[in-house]
């Protein structure tokens, strides 16, 4: 997927992130919503009762669908693994309050099959202001 194209956005007053259309975040903009995007790449995924790494944003298997809370920033992503009857509903959006991005996981066993679901996080920043170096 192209990292230029953004599918989604979510943001408050200072800051800004964006979402590909299978919930994988793209950017996130921080203290000013023009410059210093402070992610690289931030994937998710799971491993199911012993199984290789199932990303989130990208498996065959997978089905997705993404909308918003209606009048919210909240943006869900529902992520169908319909190998495992596995149901994920990634839940994003920004304090109204604070500067704040609140990523929330819910996982659901839809099959009959007991699942023993491990989830895992991959994340990069860029953490300098001009994103020069990349770490």
């Amino acid at each position: 997927m192209d990292k230029y194209y953004n599918e989604a956005i979510i943001g408050n007053k200072n800051m800004l992130a964006t979402f590909t259309s299978k919930g994988e975040m793209q950017r996130l903009y921080y203290p000013s919503k023009d410059n210093r995007q402070y992610i690289d790449f931030f994937r998710t995924g799971v491993s199911v009762n012993g199984s290789d790494l199932i990303y989130l944003h990208d498996d065959i298997n997978n089905v997705y669908k993404q909308y918003y809370d209606t009048d919210t920033n909240i943006l869900n992503t529902e992520i169908t693994n319909t190998y495992f009857n596995l149901k994920m509903l990634q839940t994003d959006f920004c304090s109204i309050k604070e500067n704040i991005l609140i990523k929330r996981y819910l996982f659901v066993n839809e099959g009959k099959i007991d699942l023993n679901v491990r989830f895992f996080i991959h994340s990069g920043i860029l953490p300098e202001a001009n994103n020069l170096n990349r770490y």
